[in-house]
């Protein structure tokens, strides 16, 4: 696995598609949903933390100098205040169409566009959405040299999964960062009790769900347009 080296502190910027999260965990788990929108503050600090050890090696620090989250206030406006209060930047997305579709998706792969340009060089672009749409994004970040850190809930295509630099596992972030009451990380590897002795980092060449690649749990509905792919994902989870 490789190790990124030569860092004492690593900038990031975090965006968060909210509908896409939001939804697919309210039809898994209605509680994480719950956490997930009223206490942004512990899963911030959660992936802050989250595996550092494992990939950058001793005394780095993660600092998410940028926080956005795209949400349709029609139907999350009750959000809106606890993500202000964690200093995201909130982005109002209403419905365009009859079919409810936002403008989620440009508003975020435009946001990403613009801070690759920006004074402060982000290291990290961590994106939290399933949404296949945003891999020509993630792809041309790659292109940059920036590393991608994507969480996606439920089922993801394979080819999303794969231009991602990592995956946030689903079920640690579920586990850990919304319902651990104990802690909300466990040192700076991520690893609790009930994960100890499995990697939070997955090898890069292997499939998720193989050894070391963390597979999904409880994987939800497949959207209309895309089918669900019973083989092995490329990707590296974390």
């Amino acid at each position: 696995m490789a190790r990124f080296t030569g860092f004492d502190e690593v900038y990031s910027a975090l965006y968060v598609d909210f509908d896409n999260i939001y939804t697919r965990f309210l039809d898994a788990d209605p509680e994480a949903a719950r956490n997930f929108g009223t206490a942004p503050y512990r899963w911030v600090r959660w992936i802050e933390n989250h595996a550092l050890r494992i990939l950058y090696g001793e005394g780095v620090r993660r600092r998410i100098l940028k926080r956005m989250v795209y949400l349709n206030p029609q139907r999350y406006q009750e959000f809106r205040f606890h993500f202000t209060r964690s200093a995201f930047q909130v982005v109002d997305c209403p419905p365009l169409t009859t079919r409810g579709k936002t403008s989620t998706d440009i508003h975020l792969v435009m946001d990403c566009m613009d801070d690759l340009s920006h004074s402060t060089h982000f290291d990290e672009f961590i994106i939290l959405s399933g949404d296949a749409d945003f891999t020509p994004l993630l792809i041309r970040l790659q292109e940059h040299a920036r590393r991608t850190l994507v969480l996606s809930v439920g089922y993801s295509s394979p080819a999303y999964t794969a231009a991602a630099s990592w995956r946030i596992r689903e079920d640690w972030f579920l586990q850990q960062a919304l319902k651990d009451e104990r802690d909300d990380y466990a040192g700076d590897d991520g690893m609790t009790s009930a994960g100890r002795g499995r990697a939070p980092y997955g090898n890069m060449n292997a499939p998720l769900g193989g050894a070391g690649g963390g597979g999904m749990t409880g994987r939800l509905p497949v959207d209309d347009d895309e089918e669900e792919d019973d083989g092995p994902a490329p990707g590296n989870s974390w």
